[in-house]
């Protein structure tokens, strides 16, 4: 829900107003303010969130318009204070049904409420933010913790080597797919094998040139000799 908040009205109803510095100046305090918004407001609120401060009491050098982590803060430059700035946003504001405006200042709040927003004292809605925040952090609390998930136990070294023992060398190419990379890469032991040599003095035979009786090699001819020897004729 869209926020807007009076600044210094919120400060001094958190009491978060210390000393102030030598220049009259609020720095420290609006930082404190500032973080202290950051622990009450919902996080998905904060890029709606507007603070608007006096411009009277600005640091020097400080844009009239920044980012503190994501709320907006305003120093109502050009204004006569910071009531008639924040009126000003809130006639402008193109949802102002969904608008919260916190101020204590009854003028900001009759603004409001002209346009239907929302409008809450700033002490009331800095307690509320706080009370809301510690339910919420003590129903998380009580929230049990998520179930571990089962991790798998490791294999002992003795076990692994039995295993291995058992099955011996495993050629990890063998157990790959015919048609993955480290089958087709892998070099065929027939094609890739340098071709032996031939002794000197020895010639390979060729089928047309094989001769009755040499060992190892036989001819359709030579093996019907040899069966018409042991056999006669069949």
């Amino acid at each position: 829900m869209p926020l807007i908040i009076d600044g210094y009205n919120l400060l001094f109803a958190a009491g978060l107003v210390g000393s102030v510095d030598g220049e009259g100046s609020f720095e420290g305090e609006r930082r404190a303010l500032l973080d202290a918004l950051l622990r009450v407001i919902d996080p998905k609120e904060l890029t709606q969130t507007v603070v608007v401060f006096d411009s009277a009491k600005a640091p020097p050098g400080l844009p009239r318009v920044y980012n503190h982590q994501q709320i907006t803060v305003r120093f109502a430059s050009g204004y006569t204070d910071a009531d008639e700035m924040i009126e000003e946003l809130i006639r402008d504001h193109h949802a102002p049904k969904r608008l919260t405006v916190v101020s204590s200042d009854h003028r900001v709040q009759r603004a409001a409420r002209r346009r239907r927003a929302t409008a809450i004292d700033s002490d009331s809605w800095y307690r509320l933010m706080r009370q809301t925040r510690q339910r919420i952090r003590q129903q998380e609390a009580l929230k049990p913790p998520p179930p571990k998930q089962p991790s798998t136990p490791a294999i002992p070294d003795s076990e692994v080597n039995e295993w291995l023992e058992f099955f011996g060398d495993i050629d990890v190419d063998e157990l790959a797919p015919k048609d993955s990379p480290a089958k087709r890469s892998a070099p065929s032991p027939v094609e890739d094998a340098p071709a032996k040599s031939a002794k000197p003095g020895r010639k390979k035979l060729q089928p047309s040139e094989t001769k009755e009786g040499a060992l190892g090699v036989f001819d359709d001819a030579y093996l019907k000799k040899i069966a018409q020897e042991f056999f006669g004729d069949t």
